[in-house]
This record gives C-alpha cells, structure tokens and sequence, in this order.
C-alpha cells in the first residue's frame, strides 16, 4: 500500500512555474519608395545587443512576418527584460524579403530601450539596387 502510494504521489501534476513576464517592444516599418510587396514578401525583425565592438550581435529577439501587406507595417516582439543591461546598446535590424532576394533593409542604426530611447520605433527602410 504504501509503495502504492508513493508512485501515485510521484504522479501528482507539479505546482506551475509562473512564466517571467516578457516587455514588448512595438513599432512601425516604412519605406520612401512607392513599391508595392508582393505576397511572397517577408518581413524579419532582429533586437541585438550591438555593445561589443569585437563581436557578432547578441540577438536577443526575432520576429518574422509572412505576407505583411503593404507598409506601414506594425510588428510587436517579446524579450525578456533581465537580459537588458542598462549600459549596453540595442538596436533593431529590419530586413524585407522577397524570395531569396533582400529588398529592404535599414542602413540606419535604430537604438531602442536603453540609454534614453523607448520601446516604441518608427523604421524607414531603404531599398537594395
């Protein structure tokens, strides 16, 4: 009997973890061209941490968005606010796609949540010849 018990109690559903709330950050993506996307159009959102001159990105968040319509286009992603570190910088790469080809991406740094600047960016992007 008490073996018994003893795997049933080993059973028993765990009490749940509560998940850590995420902060979002939220935007708009534009470009000055008057080109229309087709539905084959991708849109990829990257948050990294651009803080060390020697190293590759840190990518803290991505977000892709599959036949996004014609700009503007709102994207909205999730990071987890522990991983931000006041001191460092982070900006957003936006590129579009479409096929294999990279139609639009941003040439200018846009900072967002450290160092003054908010969880709210407008990104123009500029075209690719």
């Amino acid at each position: 009997m008490v073996l018994v018990l003893a795997l049933v109690a080993g059973c028993a559903p765990k009490p749940a973890v509560p998940a850590k709330p995420l902060a979002t950050l939220e935007g708009t993506i534009t470009y000055r061209q008057r080109v229309a996307l087709s539905s084959e159009a991708i849109v990829k959102v990257w948050l990294q941490d651009v803080s060390r001159m020697d190293a590759v990105a840190e990518v803290l968040d991505e977000v892709e968005i599959r036949n996004p319509g014609q700009v503007p286009i709102a994207f909205r992603m999730q990071y987890d606010p522990e991983r931000i570190v006041a001191s460092h910088r982070y900006t957003l790469l936006v590129k579009i796609y479409e096929g294999d080809r990279t139609r639009f991406l941003n040439a200018t740094s846009y900072p967002v949540i450290t160092q003054g600047c908010t969880d709210r960016c407008e990104v123009v992007l500029d075209m690719m010849r």
